[in-house]
């Protein structure tokens, strides 16, 4: 990666994990995606410049549709993140799940 800086993550594996498995966490017990995504919310408020897909390419991630990229965390929780268009702005959604079983992508976001 020549020429490329890569930034730190937001967040990490083992926070997350400390945060869901420790007693005297606000989050324990929660899923590492709805701690994710809640350490997210927080993180953007704290920055100027932020890149939410690259945001979360520490984590394993794939691209399940032309729009929408799933975000897997080791307790098996998943975040899809849908991107989109509104008024000239790029706006993206979060959907935190504990178990999909569904293909249609789009209507989780409903």
């Amino acid at each position: 990666m020549k020429g490329r800086t890569m930034n730190k993550p937001f967040i990490t594996q083992a926070q997350l994990a400390l945060y869901k498995y420790q007693p005297s966490s606000e989050y324990f017990g929660q899923s590492m995606a709805f701690i994710a995504q809640k350490e997210f919310e927080e993180f953007v408020n704290n920055v100027k410049e932020y890149d939410i897909l690259e945001s979360f390419s520490y984590f394993l991630n794939k691209r399940v549709a032309h729009n929408i990229w799933k975000i897997y965390f080791s307790d098996e929780s998943v975040i899809f993140i849908r991107k989109s268009e509104e008024n000239g702005k790029t706006v993206h959604e979060f959907v935190y799940q504990e178990y999909t079983d569904s293909s249609d992508f789009n209507s989780m976001f409903e």
